[in-house]
């Protein structure tokens, strides 16, 4: 009879986060956001503790983390990637949303709708 193996052995997540809107304006660095969670992502209570369970790949547009674990989650990566964002004094006008499940994007909060609001109001 042959071995039973389980999915959980096996699962692969991949995370993707699109860092193309703020690396356009060139106030983010892709490849030190890649560096950054390489240093801090800690795995068994252990921070650069990677090895095979996670790789981080990073290109222009998009960086991508794919863990083998199962215990990289989805909130630790938006957490690390806030903190990230206030080391760098940058939190105030990038956030972090989820566009589906497993892919986030940076984007620059939108305040140029309630700035056109206020010059219609003083016209």
């Amino acid at each position: 009879m042959a071995p039973i193996t389980t999915k959980k052995s096996k699962q692969v997540k991949k995370f993707v986060v699109d860092v193309s809107a703020p690396t356009e304006n060139q106030v983010f660095d892709p490849s030190a956001y890649a560096k950054y969670l390489i240093e801090h992502i800690k795995v068994e209570d252990r921070l650069g503790n990677l090895g095979n369970n996670i790789t981080i790949e990073e290109d222009e547009e998009k960086v991508i983390i794919l863990a083998s674990n199962g215990t990289f989650s989805g909130k630790y990566l938006k957490y690390l990637t806030k903190r990230y964002l206030k080391k760098n004094q940058i939190r105030d006008w990038i956030r972090f949303v989820s566009v589906k499940q497993n892919s986030y994007k940076l984007q620059f909060y939108s305040i140029n709708a309630d700035e056109e609001e206020e010059e219609d109001d003083e016209e």
